[in-house]
């Protein structure tokens, strides 16, 4: 483990407090252009419950389409079902359904939650994920924004874990605390996005930002902020 992967998982909450957790739930809001472009203008994710598990990717989201419902998430199976307990519908290798899509491609029910899922599971588990044997950790040059500088953490995943992309940026401040995050997006055809954790509060002894803020990215590395692509806004979260 490098020193600023120890330094980030410290400033989240610690190895230990981390190792007596096994699930999150999270009162959010996930917004943003990403979902007109999808085809889904009304914003599918706004005032949700986010549950997942630590250990292994499994999330739920409530509601999904519809009152009474909910939707799950694994890697390999998805499912629609409602609060009663009947199976409304199941997609079994729901990252083929990507296969062929671009940019600008719509996405059905079962992709918008695909997506979401994905990507609020892996945020809610960064960084203390990165310290399994199977992934691979350098820190590379500090990067510089609005006076600040960051220390960068080159993160490159397993096969066994889905996520954005296989590398991953992520940039620390002197806390540890998560500030920025790049990376690209396979799943949008791989364009480039920079991503931007704040507020932080303290939810059972875990460090968490309560506020994501996700734009397209320059060549350069700026943000593009005239539109924001993926907005996350958590409420509340509890870990146990």
């Amino acid at each position: 483990m490098t020193d600023l992967l120890k330094l980030a998982i410290e400033g989240h909450g610690g190895l230990p407090r981390w190792e007596q957790i096994s699930r999150f739930r999270a009162a959010a809001s996930v917004t943003g252009a990403i979902w007109p472009l999808k085809g889904h203008p009304e914003g599918p994710l706004d005032r949700v419950v986010l549950e997942g598990e630590t250990r292994d990717q499994r999330l739920t989201i409530t509601p999904f389409s519809g009152p009474g419902r909910f939707t799950t998430w694994e890697p390999h199976r998805q499912t629609v079902e409602t609060t009663d307990g009947e199976l409304i519908a199941v997609r079994r290798d729901p990252a083929a359904s990507f296969v062929g899509t671009t940019r600008n491609s719509p996405w059905d029910e079962f992709q918008v939650a695909y997506f979401a899922s994905e990507a609020n599971w892996n945020y809610f588990v960064a960084p203390f994920l990165f310290a399994r044997s199977d992934f691979v950790t350098e820190e590379i040059e500090p990067w510089h924004e609005d006076g600040q500088t960051w220390r960068a953490l080159l993160v490159t995943y397993p096969d066994t874990i889905v996520a954005h992309t296989r590398q991953q940026t992520y940039y620390f401040d002197d806390a540890g605390l998560l500030r920025r995050l790049d990376y690209s997006v396979d799943l949008l055809g791989g364009g480039p996005a920079v991503h931007y954790p704040s507020e932080y509060r303290e939810f059972d002894g875990i460090m968490v930002p309560t506020r994501r803020r996700v734009y397209v990215r320059n060549p350069d590395g700026s943000p593009i902020r005239d539109s924001v692509s993926v907005a996350v806004d958590v409420a509340d979260v509890t870990f146990s």
